[in-house]
């Protein structure tokens, strides 16, 4: 198995997101704003009180006084003033960003591989592997899942893999249908917990792989939360993983369904595009 030397590459991305915010940020601060204006306010502190006053050309060095019923003037004095030298810090900011993209082509080290012949490829060991070798990789680990006993159904998915549920059938094919790499039962040994000072050995629902961050992420489906036993079950699990650093939304997917209230393909598929795509 290779290991991959380099990650990929998310800068592009990050920065292209964040330029789209300054821009948008500085747009909106531009039309607030009024940079005719050069007038500022200066803040004395007398006592337990604070006095405002208004500097600008034909003023006087200590400046015009701002009576308190006025304080909100002297809120746009402010505001504006901020808004000046703020939009000064974005441009810069926006500035370097672009400088960036002139100079950088943040893909060309994975089309450096990407773009040889599959003969060449083949005698390449690329140091950013693409993500459907990563993807291959990831998926030929083997494993041992937890034995199946006679009274459970026999549910199969699309891909011919068993398991346990209903629900578990519906996110294993949404999975493959927007291909996420998953190992089904994929045994995780956790530490040992801090409450009952024994290790324990779990074999979560699914452990899936999202190919482009190459982010791993464990998703556990309870399907009898309707069951006070079941429920409590299953908070004691979900403790046992945050003690073990595996949280909610961070490395660890939850779905949750009650008789009344069944588990949908359309929130599975916005929980596999939150999290895996």
């Amino acid at each position: 198995m290779i290991n991959e030397q380099l990650s990929p590459d998310f800068t592009a991305l990050v920065l292209e997101k964040r330029l789209n915010q300054l821009e948008t940020t500085l747009s909106k601060i531009k039309q607030e704003t009024n940079f005719q204006l050069n007038d500022h306010v200066r803040i004395h502190r007398k006592g337990k009180y604070v006095e405002y006053y208004q500097l600008c050309k034909d003023c006087t060095n200590y400046g015009k006084y701002i009576l308190l019923k006025d304080t909100k003037a002297a809120a746009r004095l402010a505001q504006n003033d901020y808004n000046k030298k703020i939009c000064r810090l974005l441009q810069k900011e926006i500035n370097a960003i672009k400088f960036y993209f002139m100079r950088t082509k943040a893909t060309a080290l994975l089309k450096l591989y990407t773009k040889m012949s599959p003969a060449r490829q083949k005698l390449i060991t690329p140091v950013t592997l693409t993500n459907e070798q990563y993807s291959q990789q990831w998926l030929s680990v083997s494993w041992q899942g937890l034995p199946f006993t006679e009274d459970n159904p026999e549910l199969y998915t699309s891909t011919g893999v068993r398991v346990r549920s209903k629900s578990e059938v519906l996110i294993a094919d949404a999975l493959t249908r927007l291909g996420i790499p998953y190992r089904y039962e994929y045994p995780l040994q956790l530490k040992k917990s801090q409450i009952n000072k024994s290790p324990a050995s779990f074999h979560p629902d699914f452990m899936c792989l999202n190919t482009r961050t190459r982010q791993e992420f464990y998703w556990e489906h309870y399907g009898l939360m309707d069951s006070p036993e079941y429920a409590k079950k299953a908070a004691g699990k979900l403790r046992l993983f945050t003690e073990n650093g595996i949280f909610p939304g961070r490395n660890l997917i939850i779905t949750m369904e009650t008789q009344s209230e069944p588990l949908s393909t359309q929130t599975i598929d916005m929980t596999i595009k939150e999290y895996l795509v």
